[in-house]
């Protein structure tokens, strides 16, 4: 195995780190003090919100850096439970949206209509078509060259608030397939911090150092610090990738509900998401405002620049390999994105350093990097050695 070096502060570190340590590899995670810490200075989990999108991502990395996490989250008291329906709205127009797509299909028939819910499923099947464009090109494989644009948006009469919702076409697939979640404790719901502090708790056990300086050199860096969109000669830079202004607030005012009250309210200067709940002691409010964008290019570009985020190849920085893989790859900036651009990091190096396959596309190896029962040592995929 090998000395790994991982530049960077955040979710794909996390998940590259936890894999590689998980296979044998010696890994140190170049920084002062990760985002993931609740103590942090700029603490992650009010920027992913309280909302489990994708937890298969979530799953398969604590299965494949040590024990479910289900088993994990019991431990400690706390379940994933399924969010309740999220809340439209747009001034005063409130709709109820279940996640579900023939739910969704009703309740917007019920509201709007036979040709409304016609013309939503139409943009659930097109929300369909831009996942799986997503899915081939960056979310399952590292992509290596330009890829495809993504298909062009569709555009159709629809009325507010479906209409805003419609345009965030990756999202309104990914809820409705793998549907929202909450973490939920005897106490009431939470956000997602104790998922990350368990994932930190794991690092520790796996023997993954956080050095802000160390000073061996390693035999391959993962570099997760998004890199500045260029500009070419003949085209302008593309524009970065624009975040909310994320507020966390607290109050001793009692809720008259139990679960999370996640509400998406349109105005006429952009988008207010929003997820309440009492904890048993208070009420916390974790505000998303995207009328205050922030340009942020830690996240990349914006879709309409999709083509020209940075490849997943390959390095030399002084002699060592090094491989760019941040929130600005092609995965996307989306946090269950970010894990599994760290997992596709992770099978990169592995395979760089050892020539072995671990990836899911190969079903001889398992996670740790040896060999599935039933499977000749002399496999090719486990023999197979690439030149450093």
């Amino acid at each position: 195995m090998g000395t790994v070096h991982i530049l960077g502060d955040e979710l794909v570190a996390l998940a590259a780190a936890l894999r590689l340590a998980r296979a044998g590899h010696n890994v140190t995670i170049v920084t002062s003090l990760p985002r993931w810490r609740a103590d942090s200075p700029h603490p992650l989990a009010p920027e992913i919100g309280a909302t489990l999108e994708l937890p298969s991502a979530w799953r398969d990395l604590f299965a494949k850096s040590g024990r479910a996490m289900d088993a994990e989250l019991a431990e400690i008291g706390l379940n994933l439970v399924k969010e309740p329906d999220r809340r439209l709205r747009a001034g005063d127009d409130i709709v109820t949206m279940p996640t579900e797509r023939g739910e969704q299909i009703h309740a917007v028939r019920d509201r709007y209509g036979e040709h409304t819910a016609n013309t939503w499923r139409d943009v659930l099947d097109h929300a369909d078509t831009i996942w799986q464009a997503r899915r081939r090109n960056g979310v399952e494989k590292a992509v290596t060259s330009r890829p495809s644009t993504l298909p062009e948006a569709i555009h159709v009469d629809l009325c507010s608030p479906l209409a805003e919702l419609s345009t965030d076409e990756t999202r309104l697939a990914v809820t409705r397939i793998f549907g929202c979640w909450n973490l939920v404790g005897p106490h009431g719901p939470t956000d997602l911090q104790p998922l990350l502090s368990l994932l930190d708790r794991r690092l520790t056990k796996r023997g993954v150092k956080i050095d802000p300086s160390p000073t061996s050199p390693p035999d391959a860096i993962i570099d997760t610090i998004s890199p500045v969109p260029r500009r070419s000669r003949w085209h302008r830079a593309p524009q970065p990738w624009l975040s909310p202004t994320v507020t966390v607030t607290m109050s001793d005012e009692q809720l008259p509900h139990n679960g999370i009250d996640h509400t998406l309210e349109w105005t006429p200067d952009g988008l207010i998401e929003t997820w309440t709940w009492w904890d048993g002691s208070q009420t916390h409010r974790i505000c998303h405002d995207h009328t205050r964008p922030i340009p942020d290019p830690g996240m990349g570009t914006v879709w309409s620049s999709w083509r020209d985020r940075p490849l997943m190849t390959w390095t030399q920085h002084k002699s060592i390999p090094t491989l760019p893989a941040s929130p600005a790859s092609h995965g996307g900036p989306e946090p269950w994105a970010r894990l599994l651009t760290g997992a596709l990091a992770a099978y990169l190096t592995h395979e760089r350093l050892t020539g072995e396959d671990i990836s899911p596309t190969n079903k001889a190896i398992g996670a740790a990097g040896r060999l599935r029962r039933g499977h000749s040592s002399t496999d090719r995929a486990s023999t197979r050695r690439l030149v450093r």
